[in-house]
């Protein structure tokens, strides 16, 4: 049996899911589960609860049987602290059947194939290449409100392209902006004039945890667009950030920020022809990350 943790919010989960179905179906690895614990605890938000089984994925939760008898210590409380994060700190350093990714660093599969816990993000789009097919066919939702279904409708019938803007916690936290660094009004005008460049008529429709910035700083007059290639995607548009996803994926090309939220919008598009745009670095500080797929355009 080999178990992949599920940590964080859904973005992260759909990238650990897919390690979890390349062990599957590549390595053909028998009994592969996910590991759940990690939700329903002390200190994660509701927001971040597991909403996999939202779609039409296909995998079995690890039991505590099962969890007993590969990890030598028990993965509860609060996941942001210290005790927490002693126990995970000592399975990875004792534990031989236990993989902890120290970076995000892709990583050659067949010689992690001996481990039966593997902890991580798995965040390279080389994991998601050999069973790209397959992914594209689960990661997708039957019951989506007719507010989304309706936008996914517009957008798909235009030379949509999605921007995403991401605020918020990598602003507010230094520790977390001096990883990731704060992508800049300067780097959404290098993006846009290389799609207007590229691409006749585009229409951009912006995606922020921080709609009112955007309208202020990166409005028509900054980025030199007429108001009618310009939607904001306002509170009363937006069901929950679940079918967000979905409107994202519906547009045709994207402009990203560096989140996995974004990565998925833009690598789940359905356009054969899309041009995505990414910073060029995906980390601030420069520790490695193989998450930028070589066709998407760095700027």
């Amino acid at each position: 049996m080999k178990i992949v943790k599920v940590k964080g919010g859904l973005g992260n989960q759909m990238f650990q899911y897919a390690f979890h179905r390349l062990l599957q179906e590549k390595y053909h690895c028998e009994d592969v589960r996910l590991d759940l614990k990690y939700y329903g605890q002390a200190g994660v938000d509701d927001i971040r609860l597991s909403r996999l089984g939202r779609m039409h994925t296909r995998f079995q939760a690890a039991t505590d049987a099962e969890l007993r008898k590969i990890c030598l210590f028990k993965h509860e409380g609060n996941p942001l602290s210290r005790g927490y994060r002693i126990k995970v700190g000592l399975d990875a350093k004792l534990n031989k059947k236990y993989f902890f990714e120290n970076n995000r660093a892709y990583r050659d599969v067949p010689g992690l194939l001996h481990y039966q816990y593997f902890d991580g993000y798995w965040q390279s789009w080389r994991y998601l290449e050999p069973i790209a097919g397959q992914l594209k066919q689960e990661f997708t939702c039957d019951t989506l409100s007719e507010r989304t279904l309706e936008y996914r409708k517009r957008f798909s019938g235009m030379n949509s392209v999605f921007v995403g803007v991401r605020r918020g916690d990598y602003f507010d936290n230094e520790k977390l902006a001096n990883h990731y660094g704060r992508t800049d009004v300067e780097y959404y005008k290098k993006a846009v004039a290389y799609m207007k460049e590229k691409l006749d008529n585009p229409v951009f429709v912006f995606f922020s945890n921080d709609m009112p910035w955007v309208k202020e700083y990166l409005n028509g007059e900054v980025l030199g667009l007429e108001a009618d290639s310009i939607i904001y995607r306002e509170e009363q548009d937006i069901t929950d950030d679940f079918e967000e996803l979905f409107v994202m994926r519906s547009c045709r090309n994207a402009i990203v920020t560096n989140s996995t939220f974004n990565f998925w919008g833009a690598w789940l598009m359905e356009n054969p022809d899309k041009i995505v745009v990414t910073p060029k670095n995906w980390f601030k500080d420069g520790k490695p990350i193989d998450i930028i797929p070589d066709d998407w355009v760095r700027i």
